[in-house]
């Protein structure tokens, strides 16, 4: 199982790109997946807004803006339970 923090925001293009490659990965990792929408909270809002996405993993890294696949299947690896 691998735990996540998904900040996005409704309506961004890279955002739904991420978040279909994380679908996409789901099963085989076991995705625990917060999702959180910056424009919910102004302080999230100005720390991301020109980040987004960002996925933040239990070891406290992060993948941002337009996430490849090949970094996020090795941050899915090393972050495994």
């Amino acid at each position: 199982m691998v735990r996540l923090t998904y900040y996005f925001k409704a309506g961004c293009c890279i955002c739904d790109t991420t978040e279909e490659m994380l679908n996409g990965l789901k099963e085989k990792y076991g995705l625990d997946i917060k999702k959180v929408a910056i424009d919910s909270d102004d302080e999230l809002y100005e720390l991301y807004r020109f980040d987004i996405p960002v996925l933040e993993f239990r070891d406290g890294s992060t993948l941002h803006g337009r996430v490849k696949k090949k970094d996020l299947l090795e941050k899915l690896e090393e972050n495994r339970e």
